[in-house]
């Protein structure tokens, strides 16, 4: 496919807001990328390849069409060194991806649908560069699956990723989510996917930023002032960096107020003065003249010192609670019990990229791990989820030639904990022996359902045959592949997670417990 043609977005040519500082900090490099680590990229007279799949970031961020409903903007940066350059002359090169983003709801239902093809100009630099795709979602849960793949090498093994996304419902008065700026450039003619309100507006998708950067540019949308204040009435909005450590007060240097004019949607591109080093929210709040809070909304960033960061790599220093650990095969071995509750980019790290790391590598992943979901104390975080795989490991630990954390048991308690209801069928019973474990919440889904059968008959090595969870496997003949005992039954041969299959109530006892869990 030709590469010159339809050229969608130059993201490396945007002026505007000094953004040197808002770069993602190199040392978590390798951890926020969705793909396996590249080998070394070979070069020919005709293009740069790199061996593995295509590499991106990725954000999902909820705005509000002028109808009023929700739509959900993707944004991705692919990564300018996982994908193919083809060179034009001896220093002008181009690169494109194809991007697929298909979201399902609860019910395993198609939701949303967008293809996406991004493309940069002639470029002197090979460089990362950013694609936007939206599409409109209702309210309520939903699973995205993505696909990439990159054009100029379409015989490469494409990046496959899954993600789940809670689309809320439009309030009278709302903000939209926040994100940090990377630059800001006059609007595109025909308009980019990135032109919003007269501008071209590149979006920051690492949320860590330098605390050495003058100032951070960041964009939301205000909807529903027009209705609350009135045409053209007066308003207030906050801004500023709010401290999720210690006493999580302001960065009073950071906050700002805002005077504005209400109207039906109000585009908000502002910049504040960057915070000290920590963990900080960017907060945005609506009030009344009287300073009467309304609405507010935030978005989690980190800040880190450029020199600290410095020193840290030039003394190889990392927290204490990973220090402990001095044995790269018995690391290695923790590391992989991360996979039940891992992303699918740090599971691809597991699986593929740390299978060849020194101890030091692994001691990084596992810090950055823990400090990303718990950045209060990751140590306690992971002395916690170590007693979790312990339980699981004794309970769940009677399948041949598997810890407990490997079972299918073992995987859904750690993933969502410890299961509200447990209804078990171990004798006595007409079909293979099961549980049903029930979840008030299971992640971001709300009265989820899992059934583990043995088709072993005796013995305690439990499998998963079926869940209404969508990141869970769906097995529309669960009920008859459960009382089914004759030999050679396949359960591979079933009608698994397929589209528009529903349960029916037949009421039988297993459904009957399944659907009212007791």
């Amino acid at each position: 496919m030709d590469l010159n043609e339809n050229v969608s977005c130059q993201f490396m040519l945007f002026t505007g807001y000094n953004v040197k500082h808002l770069r993602p900090m190199r040392w978590y490099s390798l951890l926020l990328i969705l793909s396996v680590l590249l080998v070394g990229p070979v070069v020919d007279s005709q293009a740069q390849v790199a061996t593995s799949t295509p590499s991106l970031r990725l954000a999902t961020r909820q705005f509000q069409a002028p109808d009023g409903m929700p739509y959900l903007e993707v944004q991705a940066e692919f990564l300018g060194n996982s994908v193919t350059w083809l060179a034009e002359g001896d220093s002008v090169f181009r690169a494109a991806v194809r991007w697929t983003v298909i979201a399902y709801d609860s019910a395993g239902t198609v939701a949303g649908f967008v293809k996406s093809t991004a493309r940069t100009g002639p470029l002197l630099v090979q460089g990362d560069f950013v694609d936007v795709a939206r599409m409109e979602l209702a309210p309520g849960p939903h699973v995205l699956e993505l696909e990439v793949e990159d054009i100029g090498a379409p015989e490469r093994q494409h990046l496959e990723y899954e993600t789940v996304v809670d689309v809320s419902a439009p309030a009278k008065l709302d903000i939209s989510d926040l994100f940090v700026v990377q630059g800001v450039a006059p609007a595109s003619n025909p308009p980019s996917p990135l032109t919003r309100s007269g501008k071209d507006i590149l979006p920051l998708l690492d949320r860590r930023i330098s605390a050495e950067a003058s100032r951070i540019p960041f964009y939301c949308e205000l909807y529903g002032t027009e209705d609350v204040f009135g045409a053209s009435g007066a308003f207030l909005v906050v801004a500023g960096f709010r401290s999720l450590e210690g006493d999580k007060g302001w960065a009073t240097e950071t906050k700002r107020f805002f005077r504005m004019t209400a109207a039906p949607v109000l585009p908000f591109l502002e910049a504040l003065p960057a915070p000290p080093a920590g963990a900080f929210e960017l907060v945005v709040q609506i009030m009344t003249p009287e300073q009467e809070l309304l609405v507010s909304n935030a978005v989690g960033l980190e800040c880190v010192s450029e020199a600290a960061q410095d020193a840290a790599v030039a003394a190889g220093s990392l927290a204490p609670f990973v220090l402990s650990y001095n044995d790269r095969d018995s690391l290695l071995a923790l590391v992989e019990t991360l996979i039940p509750i891992a992303d699918a980019g740090e599971r691809r790290s597991i699986e593929h990229v740390l299978q060849g790391a020194d101890l030091r590598q692994l001691r990084s992943f596992l810090e950055h791990f823990w400090t990303v979901r718990s950045p209060e104390d990751p140590a306690q975080a992971w002395r916690t989820y170590r007693r979790e795989v312990l339980i699981a490991d004794r309970e769940y630990g009677a399948c041949p030639n598997r810890e407990g954390h490997e079972t299918d048991m073992g995987w859904i308690l750690l993933r969502y904990g410890r299961p509200n209801t447990v209804v078990q069928r171990h004798n006595g019973t007409a079909y293979y022996p099961y549980e049903i474990w029930h979840y008030h919440k299971a992640g971001q889904f709300n009265n989820r359902r899992f059934l583990f059968y043995t088709p072993q008959v005796v013995g305690e090595c439990f499998e998963l045959l079926h869940s209404d969870h969508p990141r869970e496997l769906r097995n529309a003949d669960w009920l008859d592949i459960l009382k089914t005992r004759e030999l050679g039954h396949s359960v591979a041969d079933s009608r698994m997670n397929q589209l528009g299959n529903r349960d029916t109530y037949s009421r039988e006892e297993p459904e009957d417990l399944f659907f009212n869990p007791r």
